[in-house]
């Protein structure tokens, strides 16, 4: 157990520290359209930024005792690690990759950054940030230990944060935002349809309601706040078993008693078109015109 603990300690301080001088691997693959982009990094920074050449440039950083291979083959593009005496080390990518490409990371000890990929993007770590600027079609990220922050994606968005919060901002689409020990902020967002949840984290979201879409929030142990424009056209169902409940807007036919007693509720504002629930056990849920973060006392 011993050796164990003094090989991850090495490991994470490696990938902790930013190496300075030449990079040990630097290469440029062709590759062709309908490939994807494969990577597997035990621990370090994996930062891909795309680019209008069919072509994928990797920049590594590593120790010497540690090999990088990457595998081209028609469909795929893949990049990993091993090393070349005992346990690898960390290592350090600096990618460029085809916009059009799809890109799929994984990892345990990995600080993720994806930017200009407008396709597919998918990124995985245990202990590490996640951060996804742009993207569409299906984006996915999930950190353990780390946070997820996405900003200026759209399509079909799924979010995952074990520990630590989640952030989105000027983004639409389909959104799935889930968190047990985090927050969930949601600012300048057009989604058609959201579904956000934090056993013990706050919920927060600003940003317009489409008609015809659908958002749920539950928080079991937080507070949720939603800042929403002056005109709204929605039907809202609220539940709050040891909460309270405020709104700037004028809902009509909120029966306090039965929120008091953890009782369903609806109420509509304008034509009611866009379905939304709100659910919180133990915290406040906050309607209001404009920042929501109002409700938090910031």
């Amino acid at each position: 157990m011993l050796v164990s603990s003094v090989l991850l300690t090495l490991v994470l301080a490696q990938a902790a520290t930013p190496r300075a001088g030449t990079p040990q691997t630097d290469e440029t693959i062709p590759v062709q359209r309908g490939a994807r982009l494969l990577i597997n990094n035990f621990a370090g920074d994996v930062v891909i930024h795309g680019w209008d050449k069919d072509s994928v440039h990797v920049v590594a950083r590593h120790q010497a005792r540690t090999r990088v291979e990457i595998r081209p083959t028609p469909a795929a593009v893949s990049i990993s690690a091993s090393g070349t005496m005992g346990p690898q080390g960390s290592v350090d990518y600096d990618i460029s990759a085809p916009a059009w490409m799809p890109i799929r990371v994984e990892g345990t000890y990995d600080f993720v950054t994806v930017e200009g990929m407008p396709g597919e993007v998918s990124a995985s770590t245990v202990r590490g940030d996640v951060t996804i600027k742009g993207g569409s079609g299906v984006v996915t990220a999930k950190s353990v230990e780390g946070d997820v922050r996405v900003e200026g994606a759209r399509g079909k968005i799924t979010l995952t944060s074990v520990n630590e919060k989640i952030v989105i901002s000027d983004t639409s689409g389909e959104i799935t935002a889930d968190s047990i020990n985090g927050a969930v902020t949601m600012t300048a967002m057009e989604a058609k349809s959201v579904d956000a949840s934090t056993v013990n984290g706050d919920i927060v979201y600003e940003g317009t309601l489409v008609d015809g879409g659908h958002y749920s929030f539950g928080t079991h142990n937080g507070a949720l706040a939603m800042g929403l424009p002056d005109v709204v056209n929605a039907t809202f169902t609220i539940r709050t078993y040891q909460g309270s409940f405020s709104s700037e807007f004028p809902l009509d036919g909120i029966n306090r008693a039965d929120l008091q007693r953890g009782r369903r509720v609806t109420a509509a504002l304008g034509n009611g078109s866009a379905d939304v629930s709100l659910e919180s056990f133990g915290g406040p849920i906050r309607l209001r015109k404009g920042s929501a973060r109002r409700a938090h006392g910031r």
